[in-house]
């Protein structure tokens, strides 16, 4: 009897198939976690995104945006962050101020449950509701005395940025008055 003979697969193309498949799925999934921001496991508050540039505490000299106890912040990082979506924790020498702030957005800041701050200001907290803290802005937050105590100069202040809609920290600095 002739050997029988095996038409020829057609395995080769779909084996090509495949690997093609598979080539952009894994690419399409490199290019999303290069979008989201810090890579998995990494806690995103070592990721310095705001600093904290000035603390004005009792005896300074005041200037028109900041009373004492007050807190400048700058936007260091490379995109928009919208304001709305932000909330701030204060601590003073590592124990967390009784301070509720929920919005770091002026215009709705005000309209907010907040305490242990008197208001929030700066060119990276104004506008609408949907307006954006673009990097090199600065916001300030004064810090109401009566609730929290006056800051003094030599106290050790740490400011954390929230993500609402996560609860994460995506940025947190600490600097002294």
């Amino acid at each position: 009897m002739p050997p029988c003979r095996v038409p020829p697969a057609i395995s080769p193309v779909i084996g090509a198939m495949l690997l093609v498949g598979l080539t952009v799925v894994l690419s399409a999934l490199v290019y999303l976690l290069v979008l989201s921001g810090p890579p998995v496991g990494i806690d995103p508050s070592r990721f310095q995104y705001i600093r904290i540039m000035e603390i004005r505490h009792a005896g300074d000299t005041f200037t028109p945006q900041c009373d004492d106890s007050c807190i400048r912040l700058i936007h260091e990082g490379n995109a928009p962050l919208r304001s709305n979506d932000l909330s701030a924790v204060v601590l003073r020498n590592n124990v967390m101020l009784k301070t509720n702030i929920t919005t770091l957005n002026a215009g709705i800041f005000y309209t907010t449950k907040h305490d242990g701050a008197e208001y929030v200001t700066g060119p990276g907290s104004e506008g609408p509701r949907l307006s954006t803290w673009d990097p090199g802005e600065e916001i300030y937050l004064d810090l109401t005395e009566s609730k929290v105590g006056p800051t003094k100069a030599g106290d050790v202040m740490t400011v954390r940025i929230v993500d609402k809609e996560s609860g994460l920290v995506i940025s947190e600095d600490t600097a002294r008055a």
